[in-house]
């Protein structure tokens, strides 16, 4: 095969798992009460280390702030997490999750474990598909 056609093919490959996987977690993040998006916020907020800017998560999601700004609230509004200033700067707002988001985000990490496309794979096969996707994002 040639280089242009694997190209093809791994892109392709890629569009094909991302619709799996939209398709298979949908039941659960109904269940869970959450769209996509507000899944995918409470998705990247870690709830160790430093919190991080709205300016930060809408990077993080590649969209913009307003968008982050509605979608806090409607976490907010459950519960989940709370807009607070930055501990160093409080000129910055941080979305911060709450006990009850912790659980939830808990949750939502299972069920993306248990449906995900490459549960079946063993430990070894998915750090390495871990460390190749990285390394492709990483030149991205």
């Amino acid at each position: 095969m040639a280089v242009d056609e694997v190209a093809a093919s791994l892109l392709y490959q890629v569009t094909a798992l991302a619709g799996q996987v939209t398709g298979r977690m949908q039941e659960g993040l109904e269940r869970l009460g959450l769209s996509g998006p507000t899944a995918n916020l409470l998705w990247v907020l870690r709830p160790e280390g430093e919190p991080q800017s709205l300016r930060q998560l809408a990077a993080l999601l590649h969209c913009d702030p307003s968008n982050v700004t509605l979608l806090s609230a409607q976490l907010e509004e459950r519960g989940l997490a709370e807009r607070r200033p930055h501990p160093r700067d409080g000129r910055v707002r941080t979305l911060v999750l709450t006990p009850e988001g912790r659980a939830v985000r808990g949750r939502l990490l299972a069920i993306v474990a248990k449906r995900s496309p490459f549960a079946d794979l063993d430990d070894g096969d998915q750090r390495l598909l871990h460390s190749l996707l990285a390394k492709a994002l990483d030149t991205a």
